[in-house]
């Protein structure tokens, strides 16, 4: 830029420096925890992260390491909340170069939020975080991209990220009823499962088979982890609390979500990032599952299915939201001639699809080369069918279809267990 001036939600760019103000600070880190900071001042940036995260191992670029926007986060946390920081800051020593900042865009969607660094990390850095913090930054200062920010506006406007507007209409068709009082669990869909008819009439087809008592709300119909993911986390926490707010009103026992993320944004992330103390329990549908598999109130029998299945885990279940159990024993029972891989869900050992960056269209051509790590690896196991645990899995593993990169269907695990669950 020379020496342009160019000042925007908080940031000042001139000549090759990038002047940031505390409000923007304050804002980035409002939501950090102890184990957050620890995260961010401890990373030793020797960069073992790097080997298990398939866009760095397509790209080779440093700022594609997952530790180097660890350290880009951390010099903007040590000038605000450091005493050598805020020195440094005030003497010139430590700075932002315009260079640098320009780079952040696309390093900061070079990641799915897997958190398979973290497994690698001898620390156990939370490399993940710093590139959804990366992302919020970039949203305050007007340097996102914009099909990213379209996530967040059609979720602050429109109430979901992709624009749906009949909600209502869409869950009455497949059978759900809608803003019944007293039901057991409030469903919360997400986006990518109410534009699959499909796969929202086996939803409602599992919960009439286990005789659970389910509602939806008309005003729900996005838990709001895509609006945190583009770095509009304030968004995002309205939404949560929106979800709060509806299961009180309508007096449920528990909410209940479909999708690996929406799992993880409800019960662990939105919690955190609202400072809102969850009031009643969260599940999984697999949990659900599998604690009336164990009661013996349902059986579960293989599946009507293309065999045979091997499985893609949702990380965001998994290795984020602690979930392996249920999914591993209701595959077991479920899938037919299941080739079960030897690692644990939560292990970095196998590969993250590439999730919701399928969304962001600037991405097209990185995304598609990251997803190979993926599809080599389930390829290699030789299934021909692929269960997946969260839709932006599905629609991962489904473009690497569409774009021949891919010889194997694809199923969603609720048309597994409407065709297994026995009574």
């Amino acid at each position: 830029m020379g020496e342009e001036e160019f000042k925007c939600g908080g940031f000042k760019v001139k000549g090759n420096r990038v002047e940031i103000n505390r409000n923007l600070a304050s804002r980035t880190f409002d939501e950090l925890g102890p184990a957050d900071v620890y995260g961010l001042e401890n990373c030793m940036r020797c960069g073992i992260c790097s080997y298990t995260c398939p866009f760095w191992l397509v790209t080779k670029r440093p700022i594609d390491v997952p530790a180097w926007r660890t350290y880009e986060i951390n010099k903007i946390y040590s000038m605000f909340y450091t005493g050598y920081g805020i020195v440094a800051r005030y003497l010139r020593l430590r700075r932002i170069s315009n260079k640098e900042f320009m780079r952040w865009t696309d390093s900061a969607y070079n990641c799915t939020a897997c958190g398979a660094c973290t497994e690698t990390s001898p620390m156990e850095i939370p490399n993940w975080y710093t590139a959804i913090l990366m992302r919020r930054i970039l949203h305050y200062s007007g340097f996102n991209y914009e099909t990213a920010e379209k996530l967040a506006k059609n979720t602050k406007e429109l109430g979901n990220a992709l624009g749906i507007s009949n909600w209502k209409e869409m869950a009455s068709k497949v059978g759900f009823q809608v803003d019944k009082k007293g039901s057991e669990y409030l469903y919360i869909p997400s986006p990518l499962e109410i534009q699959d008819m499909e796969i929202l009439q086996s939803i409602a087809s599992i919960f009439s088979k286990m005789k659970i008592s389910v509602t939806v709300s008309s005003a729900v119909s996005d838990p709001g982890y895509y609006a945190y993911l583009v770095g509009d986390f304030e968004t995002a926490r309205s939404v949560f609390v929106k979800v709060l707010e509806e299961a009180k009103r309508l007096e449920v026992k528990k909410i209940i979500t479909t999708d690996g993320t929406s799992y993880f944004w409800l019960r662990w992330q939105g919690p955190k990032s609202s400072g809102v103390k969850l009031p009643i329990p969260v599940e999984h549908l697999t949990q659900t599952v599998y604690e009336k598999y164990k009661q013996g109130s349902i059986k579960l029998s293989k599946a009507d299915v293309k065999g045979p299945t091997s499985v893609h885990y949702s990380e965001f279940l998994s290795r984020l939201g602690g979930v392996e159990e249920p999914v591993r024993e209701i595959l077991r029972l479920t899938a037919p001639q299941f080739i079960e891989p030897r690692d644990s869900p939560s292990s970095h050992k196998l590969y993250t699809c590439t999730h919701h960056l399928e969304l962001i269209s600037e991405k097209k051509e990185i995304v598609k080369r990251a997803r190979e790590y993926v599809i080599n690896q389930l390829s290699r196991w030789g299934s021909k069918n692929v269960i997946v645990f969260d839709h932006n899995c599905k629609l991962s593993l489904g473009n690497a279809i569409a774009d021949k990169q891919a010889n194997f269907d694809v199923t969603y695990f609720t048309i597994i267990l409407e065709r297994g669950i026995k009574i």
